[in-house]
């Protein structure tokens, strides 16, 4: 899935106006998407317009209690893979830029 962020946000200094972003995952229905620092962040879907609302095959798709969606690739579809991400353990962070950079390279 692509999206752009619409303009006029000046909440979300970390990402750039017409600027495409690949959408990494989907978390309690917010968007995680490498924002212009390099980090994977979460950001609410309607700051954006989908251009392109494809999503990859593999997504594990789940909803919580309230109906609300998770999906992800089965690399990062751990519970707490994203905490420990941001805490830097060795593991998470080997397994997320491998997992981004095939998608990547498949869709080049």
């Amino acid at each position: 899935m692509i999206v752009q962020l619409h303009s006029g946000h000046p909440d979300y200094p970390d990402l750039s106006e017409g600027q495409p972003y690949c959408v990494i995952g989907i978390e309690a229905g917010e968007y995680r998407i490498l924002n212009d620092a390099g980090r994977p962040f979460l950001y609410p879907p309607d700051i954006f317009d989908v251009t392109d609302s494809r999503e990859p095959k593999d997504w594990v798709t789940e909803l919580g209690d309230d109906g609300e969606r998770y999906s992800y690739p089965p690399a990062l579809n751990e519970v707490g893979f994203f905490e420990d991400y941001f805490d830097r353990k060795e593991r998470e962070v080997s397994i997320f830029w491998h997992t981004l950079n095939r998608r990547l390279a498949e869709a080049a």
